[in-house]
């Protein structure tokens, strides 16, 4: 690591640490009084597509944070709805940004979908956070349950291609970043999906509009909202997460990181609170029905006829417009 990369480390460290002291004290969601009025106190930096700027002002004993705001872009993105699997467009319930969207393709073509709400995903340094099971190198980020025997079966006895959507801020592992360059790993239900760094990812702000970061290129970006999507159809691969969620009903994320317990991950900081509590368990969607070639047959012999019905008419009323 270089010196340029432990001083930007030094620096996260600290400014993370203000922020979970910002965190602790807006839970109390404490007021303070001067000359007569009351300031209320809700120190909130989870706004994104928008940029905040602090302000500290002392008066006597007590330090009052006020927040200025820039507002960013507001034209919806359809990148974070799309995947990169064969199913393309995601169905209705998913959210532009946050949560954890699992996109599965079957070998029979057919497609579950399944979102994990970003409430429901770990919070903290992986070896101080919440929920304390969660702790750990690889550290898990959250769990997706309902796999149930016919959501499996549904699968067509195996997969043949996986999408996975995560949204986080100040991921760190863009380039130039602290943790870039193959330092982050995600594991799902403890099988390799790849690199962050590799990850493509847009920004937007908090209701999953188009943000004027654009897109990372290969990452998830210092004091930026990004999401991305992992891919993989990779059949040796495909073949053990189908054998996993056999046997463990579940899918469970985690990263994997090379120097541990140097970021604070929060999958809900920037995500609006009409979003961060949306998910949806497993969902079978049906392959789209390829037209057998009988039917193809058909379809193509109706339609000469139907040509050539039309040409006979067409003709009929020539001959009667000259008779006439």
């Amino acid at each position: 690591m270089t010196r340029f990369q432990v001083r930007r480390k030094l620096r996260k460290a600290c400014s993370k640490a203000k922020y979970i002291a910002l965190e602790t004290l807006s839970m109390g969601h404490e007021s303070v009084s001067h000359t007569g009025s009351k300031l209320g106190f809700r120190a909130s930096l989870k706004l994104v597509g928008m940029k905040p700027f602090i302000r500290a002002l002392t008066f006597g004993s007590t330090t009052v944070l006020g927040l200025s705001v820039v507002a960013g872009s507001a034209h919806a993105t359809s990148f974070t709805l799309t995947s990169p699997t064969s199913g393309g467009t995601l169905g209705n319930g998913f959210t532009p940004v946050g949560g954890i969207v699992l996109d599965l393709i079957g070998q029979n073509g057919v497609r579950v979908t399944t979102q994990l709400a970003a409430n429901e995903t770990f919070v903290g340094f992986f070896d101080s956070g919440t929920p304390v099971s969660s702790q750990g190198n690889p550290g898990t980020i959250g769990t997706q349950t309902g796999f149930n025997s016919s959501v499996i079966s549904a699968l067509g006895g195996g997969i043949k291609e996986v999408g996975v959507r995560f949204s986080l801020y100040d991921g760190d592992s863009a380039s130039g970043d602290f943790d870039d360059s193959n330092d982050n790993t995600l594991l799902v239900n403890g099988l390799d999906f790849g690199d962050w760094s590799s990850v493509n990812a847009e920004n937007t702000d908090n209701q999953g509009n188009t943000g004027s970061n654009g897109f990372s290129g290969g990452g998830f970006r210092n004091n930026t909202l990004d999401t991305g999507w992992f891919y993989s159809n990779d059949s040796t691969l495909l073949s053990s997460l189908y054998d996993s969620l056999v046997n463990t009903q579940q899918v469970v994320y985690q990263v994997q990181d090379v120097d541990p317990y140097d970021n604070y991950y929060d999958f809900t900081q920037g995500i609006s609170s009409n979003l961060s509590n949306v998910g949806q368990g497993p969902s079978v969607q049906p392959s789209n029905p390829v037209p057998e070639p009988l039917t193809i047959l058909g379809s193509l012999a109706a339609g000469s006829f139907g040509v050539a019905l039309r040409r006979k008419y067409n003709k009929q009323q020539q001959k009667e417009t000259a008779e006439v």
